[in-house]
């Protein structure tokens, strides 16, 4: 399966050999011009006819300069296009095998691309002038009393794929949020079965033990501050 990274990978790959291809071609042509001036001139051709040929010869080699050029020119504006069309974070930028050349027009792509992956691709809402955004431009706006409540529920679709897929990074941090809900709620499972009130009075779980009135039935005064002074004195030993 290709990643977004192999795909910028294969991009400055390319990149490369299509460098690479132009430059041999445009050396093997500059070859040949030399080698049909010095042919012609032992061969005792005319001046001319050795310019016309000179001539034929050169033009392939210009067209194959700015062929290299343009391409080079629009390498920055084809790369931006192409970050633009997936999901590709500051956290992938390392492990590819890149120039410092090719990893500055990377990170000047990406840099100019930041708001590239929208709220929503299919529906934007700019709220600074959509109808259903704020009204700060208007003033003494009547509500009507009458008015049918609309069920927020029938528009629950609006929102769909709102926040797109994990990046890498973000889906590190979900991970690590689920590991510690999980270790969360097995020492809070552990301490209610450890509990002794909730042992005493032969429930498992605190909400069971506020239900059964266990705390009215044994209320005593002053116990928040008692509960308080005891803190304090620890923290202070």
């Amino acid at each position: 399966m290709v990643t977004n990274k192999d795909l910028i990978q294969q991009f400055f790959v390319e990149e490369r050999r299509t460098h690479r291809r132009g430059m041999i071609t445009t050396w093997v042509l500059v070859g040949l011009a030399d080698v049909w001036v010095i042919g012609g001139f032992l061969g005792g051709l005319e001046i001319w006819t050795i310019l016309q040929g000179l001539v034929a010869v050169s033009a392939p080699v210009f067209v194959q300069l700015w062929l290299s050029l343009r391409r080079r020119n629009t390498l920055q504006n084809r790369l931006a296009n192409l970050l633009d069309s997936i999901v590709f974070g500051w956290d992938e930028l390392h492990g590819l095998d890149l120039s410092n050349e090719e990893a500055d027009h990377l990170h000047l792509a990406f840099s100019t691309t930041v708001g590239r992956v929208s709220s929503n691709e299919t529906f934007l809402r700019t709220r600074g002038s959509d109808e259903k955004g704020p009204a700060f431009d208007r003033e003494g706006v009547a509500v009507d009393a009458g008015a049918d409540r609309v069920d927020p529920a029938l528009h629950e679709q609006d929102y769909d794929g709102l926040e797109g897929a994990l990046r890498v990074s973000e889906q590190l941090v979900e991970e690590a949020n689920q590991q510690y809900a999980e270790e969360a709620q097995r020492q809070w499972d552990l301490a209610e079965r450890r509990d002794m009130d909730n042992i005493e009075a032969g429930v498992e779980r605190l909400g069971d033990l506020v239900a059964s009135g266990w705390f009215e039935r044994n209320a005593k005064d002053g116990a928040v501050e008692e509960l308080m002074n005891s803190k304090r004195e620890s923290g202070s030993q």
